[in-house]
């Protein structure tokens, strides 16, 4: 009886995006006919509302699926087609998933140009490091000081000949801005930040050799000595 009484009282409809309003179950396609304009904004309220859970969710399952121990070894599949694909668009620029040097540490990005970029543009590999806004930026001491070793992983069957990596190491300047607390609007694919490496780390020919490409993918290794005592 409840369910076909025209007086008993029915909540609206919109009730979960915000409408509170209460009436007899006789007057709430009038309810709804007269607010469509209020509803359209609380739908909107919440789509909003939504929007930013989910960015938030992303955001948390990112930096739980990032590693955390300075050592990134980044696969590059498809290797042919990207080179291919880096040469007729220029400055095309690849990203690694981003890391954090330790548990509570710096969060870093490694980015490479297939095709070169600067001096190496056309004729090398190049390969740079960045730092982006981390969780615990403001427990960090600044700027970004730690030795940073880039490699291209040689993957030859290390039973039948030993692996010769490709590897350049630097000490940050810290003078370099990149190096300095980033901004926490800064992402990624901030182009005014090309982060700090090497134009010409391995040449289009030395590629070739040995077996820095197998199976069409190339491996790229970035690492961090972080001291002891500051990971403890």
């Amino acid at each position: 009886m409840k369910d076909s009484c025209g007086s008993a009282l029915v909540l609206c409809p919109f009730k979960d995006s915000g409408c509170k309003h209460r009436c007899p179950k006789v007057g709430l396609s009038r309810h709804v006919e007269e607010s469509m304009k209020v509803h359209l904004s609380m739908m909107c309220s919440l789509v909003s509302r939504q929007r930013l859970e989910i960015l938030d969710l992303r955001r948390e399952v990112e930096e739980l699926s990032v590693s955390h121990d300075g050592i990134l070894i980044w696969k590059i599949a498809d290797y042919s087609r990207k080179l291919q694909e880096a040469k007729t668009r220029n400055n095309f620029e690849f990203f690694s998933p981003p890391f954090y040097t330790h548990k509570y540490g710096y969060k870093l990005q490694v980015s490479t140009f297939l095709n070169g970029n600067g001096s190496g543009e056309g004729t090398h590999l190049s390969i740079y490091i960045r730092v982006l806004p981390g969780e615990y930026d403001n427990l960090l001491e600044w700027p970004f000081s730690y030795k940073v070793t880039f490699s291209l992983l040689d993957q030859s069957d290390p039973s039948l000949s030993k692996p010769q990596h490709i590897t350049e190491t630097f000490n940050p300047d810290p003078t370099w801005k990149n190096f300095q607390k980033p901004p926490s609007t800064r992402n990624s694919l901030d182009e005014s930040m090309l982060g700090f490496g090497y134009p010409k780390f391995v040449s289009h020919e030395e590629i070739k050799k040995r077996n820095y490409i197998r199976d069409n993918s190339v491996f790229l290794k970035a690492s961090i000595e972080i001291p002891q005592k500051i990971i403890a």
